[in-house]
């Protein structure tokens, strides 16, 4: 058995197991690219263009830190 991405709207919208490419597709009814599954590979939320791969932007909200008040004088 192999690990597939299921793409659905140029994301990839899974990850599933089966016994090969044409399983994958049928069951899912979508394109399915076989992948190791391996650390760094892509995953669920890449986006494919049909050729790459791209990881997804993940934005780190930012924290405020307060300012301090100068006393008046």
């Amino acid at each position: 058995m192999a690990n597939y991405l299921v793409i659905k709207d140029g994301l990839v919208d899974n990850v599933i197991v089966a016994d090969t490419k044409e399983i994958a597709e049928m069951v899912t009814g979508l394109s399915c690219i076989e992948t190791s599954n391996e650390p760094g590979d892509p995953g669920i939320g890449w986006s494919y263009d049909g050729t790459n791969f791209t990881a997804p932007v993940l934005e780190v909200p930012v924290e405020e830190t307060p300012t301090e008040e100068t006393p008046a004088e």
